[in-house]
């Protein structure tokens, strides 16, 4: 076992910086879409079961899987000079960041259909960049690092998130929306830049395998077939079946809770500047503590022992939240129950990234981790766009704790899995 310095030590690797760095281009696009885009289209009288629905939005970063074998295996000719990563990276970062301008010059008043047309291109495209973000992440570091790099992945990314929101919402406060996200828009362009400039192309051992080829049953199966075989049978006799029931369970609790906390807040009083200050710049601290925590844990003891803790947090931030109906808007009880829920979702996704990350083979890298975060979201997500309609029929304490209810499988499986000492491999 490593000692809590070594432990501590480990996570100021400078390519465990640059993770850092991919983490948060990563959440920058995906913060866009979710509280501030909420809050923006209840503000404008947009009903809840219309917001609960336009969050498959999102859906886009579940079905990247789809195209992932493509950013694989292509190379583009005309930004060949940057690497494979790279030169995918930077192409999908410079549309997210026209994506992104033009959401901030449309009004959901008026033209609520443009909107959420640039909304699904900035998912696209953002997406696309998180195939790329995902292999690099994975292929920059060695097997014994994968919890580390999880862990500053999932800060940076969360940092990111948050960022983007705090200052979303101040800028709403004092100009408007289009200002706002216009302001992103610069931000993500000056990521562009990063990208080209700092981000190493990372060496990768796949340069035999087949890819595109004349024959299309053929390509179906170098791009799609092989990663899933090889993926199962390395597995196929080691509790694969439980493998997949955790991570299609994992993100059920928080998932489901999302589209609706922006909503909550404006139906129960919460100004701009309180969700800003509160959700937002103090959930950035309780984000970094739960990633810290989460990979500190993961380094020096057990990966399936805090993926346990995570869902079990998960379940309990929920019941915060029904806890926070109750009381109605006292920023006191917001302060609390933000506390456990960035906390929790730190811990939680860290040790679902390092879940994911451990089950890959590097040669088939970002096929194979977005199946599998295609596992982690979309049932999820499907059921996460009824959430609207279930408040409205039945309240947001119900809702809550519903939420959290969803959040008990996943808590039972990594017990199991826990007990069993099912230890993930990518070789």
């Amino acid at each position: 076992m490593k000692t809590w310095s070594e432990s501590f030590l480990g996570f100021f690797k400078p390519k465990l910086l640059i993770i850092l760095a991919l983490g948060f281009c990563s959440g920058l696009p995906f913060g866009m879409l979710i509280d501030p885009l909420s809050y923006w289209l209840r503000e404008a009288d947009i009903s809840r079961s219309t917001i609960g629905l336009l969050s498959w939005i999102t859906l886009m970063f579940t079905f990247k899987a789809l195209w992932s074998p493509f950013v694989d295996r292509i190379k583009l000719p005309f930004l060949s000079l940057l690497g494979q990563r790279k030169s995918w990276l930077v192409l999908s970062q410079s549309l997210v960041v026209i994506s992104i301008f033009g959401m901030s010059f449309s009004d959901p008043t008026n033209s609520l259909m443009v909107l959420v047309a640039f909304a699904l291109s900035v998912s696209f495209f953002a997406a696309t960049q998180d195939i790329c973000i995902d292999a690099m992440r994975v292929e920059l570091v060695l097997d014994h690092e994968q919890g580390e790099a999880a862990s500053m992945y999932q800060g940076g990314w969360r940092v990111a998130f948050l960022v983007s929101q705090v200052f979303t919402f101040f800028i709403a406060s004092y100009y408007d929306w289009s200002a706002a996200y216009f302001s992103i828009g610069i931000l993500m362009g000056m990521l562009v830049l990063f990208s080209i400039f700092v981000i190493p192309e990372p060496k990768r051992p796949d340069s035999d395998l087949p890819g595109i080829e004349s024959n299309p049953l053929k390509s179906f199966k170098n791009l799609y077939l092989s990663p899933l075989k090889d993926l199962f049978e390395r597995y196929f006799d080691n509790n694969i079946l439980l493998v997949f029931l955790l991570i299609i369970f994992y993100r059920f609790s928080d998932i489901e809770l999302g589209p609706m906390a922006m909503p909550f807040y404006v139906d129960t009083g919460f100004s701009k500047e309180e969700v800003a200050i509160v959700t937002n710049a103090f959930g950035i601290a309780m984000t970094m503590a739960g990633v810290f925590v989460g990979g500190l844990l993961i380094y020096r003891y057990n990966l399936m022992a805090v993926v346990f803790l995570g869902a079990l947090l998960v379940m309990l931030t929920n019941v915060a939240f029904a806890w926070l109906d109750t009381i109605g808007h006292n920023v006191s009880a917001l302060t609390v129950t933000i506390t456990l829920d960035n906390f929790s979702q730190g811990v939680a996704s860290t040790a679902l990234i390092a879940l994911l990350s451990g089950l890959t083979n590097r040669s088939f890298t970002a096929t194979q981790y977005a199946a599998l975060f295609l596992l982690a979201t979309f049932p999820a997500t499907i059921i996460k766009g009824f959430s609207g309609f279930f408040v409205n029929s039945f309240g947001y304490f119900n809702f809550f704790l519903y939420a959290a209810a969803l959040g008990l499988p996943a808590a039972v499986i990594s017990f199991v899995l826990l007990k069993k000492k099912f230890a993930p491999s990518t070789s």
